[in-house]
């Protein structure tokens, strides 16, 4: 009756409720894997660049890793995407902002450097977690010894990349692999996935020798990594951008 327990073990006749543990979201698991590199240093379950695979495929052309060598690579012009590992933001001593940012990838890490106008124009992507797609060219610097550099022409968000730049999506397909079944996946995805982008469908006779490429006027998808990725799982079914 006074809610109170024994020392000893010996029943009370009062039972005590159980505690209640509060319904919370499950962590994404871009958060478990930063988790693992706070508390561990490294990825271990996964990269965090897995949810972007079809982006870095379809639009990156090097590593960041190939930007250590630009002594190779005079007027070069570079497309690469990570994740932003560390950011700082300074002041020269004549009161000028500059920024670095180091972003990562599965071939390394790359220290970019930008400098008064450049910074201005791109401070709002030095967050580190964000996942950019970056692209310019090594040219030589105006002043100084006139070294060469990694010029930043142009900063994206990598998880915008594939709706903004992408003209259509073309699904190809052999004629007598077509069926019920197949169609109504596609007709699925298209749906959970559907965006402004066109889609093409590409079908080839072998025996023929006859293709025919065709835009579907029903579905209009919306192309990222989830989407190409589940469209890859189906063996009959080729995909393939459109820029």
């Amino acid at each position: 009756m006074s809610a109170q327990a024994s020392l000893f073990g010996g029943s009370t006749g009062t039972e005590m409720p159980p505690p209640k543990v509060d319904a919370v979201e499950m962590f994404s698991e871009i958060e478990k894997l930063h988790f693992e590199k706070e508390v561990v240093g490294v990825y271990i379950s996964g990269h965090p660049l897995d949810n972007f695979k079809f982006e870095m495929d379809s639009f990156c052309n090097a590593p960041l890793a190939a930007l250590n060598e630009l002594d190779k690579s005079e007027g070069k012009d570079y497309k690469v995407g990570g994740i932003v590992a560390t950011v700082e933001h300074r002041l020269t001593k004549t009161g000028r902002p500059f920024g670095k940012m180091i972003m990562e990838d599965y071939s390394g890490k790359f220290e970019f450097m930008l400098w008064s106008d450049d910074y201005l124009k791109f401070k709002s992507f030095l967050m580190p977690g964000l996942f950019l797609f970056i692209e310019g060219s090594v040219v030589r610097k105006s002043w100084g010894e006139q070294n060469l550099e990694f010029k930043i022409r142009n900063m994206e968000l990598l998880n915008e990349l594939g709706v903004k730049r992408t003209k259509g999506l073309q699904l190809r397909m052999n004629a007598v692999s077509i069926n019920a079944a197949l169609i109504t996946q596609i007709e699925k995805l298209c749906q959970e996935y559907s965006g402004g982008t066109p889609l093409y469908l590409k079908l080839r006779d072998e025996g023929e020798n006859i293709s025919l490429e065709l835009l579907s006027r029903k579905f209009r998808v919306k192309p990222v990594n989830e989407m190409v990725s589940k469209i890859r799982r189906i063996p009959e079914v080729e995909v393939e951008i459109v820029y």
